[in-house]
């Protein structure tokens, strides 16, 4: 593989990579909002939880609405970009095995099965498809 290959493999999987970070966000948003809620329950129990506590996982579950928001943001604004390159390469089935490896996050192996053919064929056509695609 070339060292141009390796780095289109790098920029295609920023997709894979977004996404997990932003579900990484998705789960502490959750938490936080559970804390949150658990506060504000408390409060209104006449449980003594502080207002002062209640106000600061306030305004963490705002913090982190936000962040997730901006990776959800970046996220799709990756995918966009990930989607313009394939879109370019002229050959259906590299586009196929593009989309699916790096957009559907399918293995070798997966692809072979769904589009008939063997795993050493489609990692063939995969490096072929490295040499099409025109990063942005």
């Amino acid at each position: 593989m070339t060292t141009e290959q390796i780095y289109k493999i790098q920029w295609l999987n920023r997709a894979f990579h977004a996404e997990k970070n932003y579900k990484a966000w998705l789960v502490k948003l959750e938490r936080d909002r559970n804390i949150a809620e658990r506060l504000a329950h408390g409060e209104s129990l006449g449980k003594s939880s502080g207002s002062n506590s209640t106000e600061t996982a306030l305004i963490q579950l705002a913090d982190t609405e936000q962040r997730t928001w901006r990776r959800l943001q970046e996220l799709v604004q990756i995918r966009e970009e990930i989607t313009n390159a394939i879109k370019a390469v002229p050959d259906l089935d590299m586009q196929t095995i593009l989309v699916r490896h790096y957009l559907a996050y399918e293995t070798f192996e997966q692809i072979a099965d769904k589009m008939h053919y063997s795993v050493i064929t489609i990692r063939r056509k995969h490096k072929s498809a490295l040499d099409e695609v025109e990063l942005e």
